[in-house]
């Protein structure tokens, strides 16, 4: 809880997770360019004033929300894929995932990841933290993949660099095609014609 505004010489708190979350769903909804301070103190119950003292502008406001987009995002990853036995459980697991996030009301949302990478030019500073966790998702790719040779789950003459690449325009493609609700329902289909890659 971080202390924002006095009333009366006493400090009113504010659950920041809340507000970021509130926040989260306002950029990937929107994207960085179409969201305005108003809109947050609208969608936050916090007044201008509080958010520029906490976070300076809102390119603040988007760092610190994308920061804790990936995080929570990474831990629902690391919780779903815990436990399995090989690299091509995984990649099916991760894929089901996706798949699931692109759809209904969350896939409508979006993706604040894909959002930001829409506006790059306009994020500044954040543009640095999107291309890294762009970055992590392949690096984290590739290993799975290498991974997978070594495990037997993946065959040996897999080209892991382009296969990583496929599976991450895959994965963000889906959060696309999710927001435009276009997402079929044959998830066993796409992510068997998926793993074929593997094989």
């Amino acid at each position: 809880m971080i202390d924002m505004e006095r009333t009366r010489g006493r400090p009113r708190a504010f659950d920041e997770a809340k507000f970021l979350d509130a926040s989260i769903k306002l950029f990937s909804r929107d994207g960085f360019a179409g969201v305005s301070v108003s809109d947050i103190t609208t969608a936050s119950d916090l007044t201008a004033g509080s958010i520029y003292k906490a976070y300076k502008d809102k390119l603040g406001v988007f760092t610190k929300s994308l920061e804790r987009y990936i995080a929570l995002r990474e831990a629902e990853i690391g919780d779903r894929l815990r436990g399995l036995d090989d690299a091509r459980s995984k990649i099916a697991a991760l894929l089901d995932f996706y798949l699931q996030i692109s759809r209904g009301p969350e896939g409508r949302l979006g993706c604040m990841v894909v959002s930001g990478v829409a506006d790059l030019d306009l994020v500044g500073s954040a543009a640095d933290l999107l291309r890294r966790q762009m970055s992590r998702r392949r690096q984290w790719l590739v290993e799975l993949l290498s991974d997978g040779k070594i495990d037997g789950s993946i065959a040996a003459d897999v080209n892991v660099g382009a296969t990583a690449d496929l599976l991450l325009a895959l994965l963000q493609g889906l959060r696309v095609v999710g927001k435009a609700e276009l997402i079929g329902e044959h998830d066993d289909d796409l992510i068997a014609s998926a793993l074929k890659l593997l094989s």
